[in-house]
């Protein structure tokens, strides 16, 4: 079959992406595919890459376009793809826009489709849906764009989560300052918790996040601003200190069943000084962060996670593949976030997952291809065609 492998992207993961490429561009070969390289640029075009192995930059020679409905051309000619998989993390790339990108122009792709991908990208509204769903989910409030910039002085309302006040309960009620982020500071650790965990409602990797213990007006305006770098919203969390963080891959077969792999713990060495899993410690080339694979976690806790796990992938109309990130802290289960474009690097957790739960990357390729082109043939059933006359 030819396969287009699609990487790169305008995202902070952009290298990230260009890694996992890495990963399984050998797996898709070995499989006796022909692969089409194609790279992303950091200014979002695509370009057809020349040779066998994959560069740690985008070849821009061959420039790529799109026709709806026909496909990918270059210099002229049709690139005839029977399917592609995008490894592309991040904005534009694992938010709805690729996937929606590939549906008009009649490409299958592997995995979750616009809809699916773009819930789970933003977390705020996975987090809603989640909670629809009966699934516990860590406290938040989200920092809209209309909340941004009326922190930063602009004329408009305060957003809704300021004025609002539960009945009796003193320890939720801000002391109304002429200064906004010492309002918003104090509103939201009353709210939210005593300490914050803030980061981009919508991307990945651990970019743009920070742990405030004692959140004061300083730190709570520097973590915003960071969050702000990589998204228009900025989702403000409860810190949870005292909890494991633990891991499932989700695989759909061809049958429609889920294969889950894991949970695992995720055992990460820069916890005590960073408080969460940084972009550091998940790609560092030493002392990443590893998986401890089973978790030695009770298996009322594993099977309880496990039945979140397809539980939120069904509820987002996932198709494909995922992996989800729980916290554990006692017998509390929360699901953190779902990543509808889990890396594929060399220190990936979702490979390991699968490949405990005795699926190879090749037989990982395979399902999702062959998922992704039965998909396909569907939807062109689906097609409407005039009745003949």
């Amino acid at each position: 079959m030819n396969i287009a492998l699609m990487y790169g992207g305008r995202s902070g993961e952009h290298q990230v992406s260009i890694n996992s490429a890495k990963g399984i561009h050998a797996p898709l070969c070995n499989l006796g595919h022909t692969i089409h390289l194609i790279g992303i640029s950091l200014e979002g075009r695509w370009f057809l890459q020349v040779g066998e192995e994959i560069q740690e930059t985008i070849q821009t020679d061959h420039p790529l376009s799109v026709i709806p409905g026909d496909g990918l051309y270059c210099g002229g000619n049709k690139l005839l793809l029977d399917a592609a998989f995008a490894v592309t993390h991040g904005f534009g790339g694992e938010d709805g826009n690729l996937q929606g990108l590939c549906m008009l122009a009649n490409i299958p792709l592997c995995g979750c489709d616009t809809l699916s991908s773009a819930i789970g990208m933003h977390k705020d509204k996975a987090s809603k849906l989640f909670a629809l769903e009966g699934i516990p989910t860590v406290p938040s409030i989200v920092l809209d764009w209309q909340a941004l910039q009326w922190l930063e002085g602009g004329a408009l309302d305060a957003p809704s989560w300021i004025s609002f006040r539960p009945d009796n309960t003193d320890n939720h009620t801000a002391t109304i300052t002429t200064d906004r982020w010492t309002t918003a500071c104090q509103t939201l650790t009353g709210q939210v918790g005593p300490s914050l965990f803030i980061k981009p409602e919508d991307s990945g990797s651990s970019l743009g996040v920070t742990a405030l213990r004692a959140p004061n007006t300083e730190n709570f305006r520097n973590a915003v601003q960071k969050a702000k770098k990589h998204s228009r919203q900025v989702l403000v969390q409860t810190l949870i200190e005292e909890m494991d963080e633990l891991e499932c891959a989700l695989l759909e077969t061809e049958d429609g069943n889920i294969v889950v792999g894991g949970p695992a713990l995720v055992v990460d060495p820069g916890k005590a000084s960073n408080h969460f899993l940084s972009y550091e410690y998940k790609y560092s080339q030493v002392d990443s962060a590893y998986l401890t694979i089973p978790s030695t976690y009770p298996q009322a806790i594993e099977n309880q996670i496990r039945h979140y796990a397809v539980q939120a992938f069904r509820a987002i109309g996932g198709e494909g593949y995922a992996r989800m990130d729980f916290f554990v802290a006692g017998e509390n289960i929360y699901l953190n976030e779902i990543n509808t474009s889990p890396g594929m690097t060399d220190k990936s957790h979702f490979p390991l997952l699968m490949k405990d739960a005795g699926f190879s990357m090749e037989k990982v390729l395979q399902t999702l291809i062959d998922h992704a082109v039965k998909r396909k043939k569907e939807e062109m059933l689906r097609t409407y065609r005039p009745p003949e006359a």
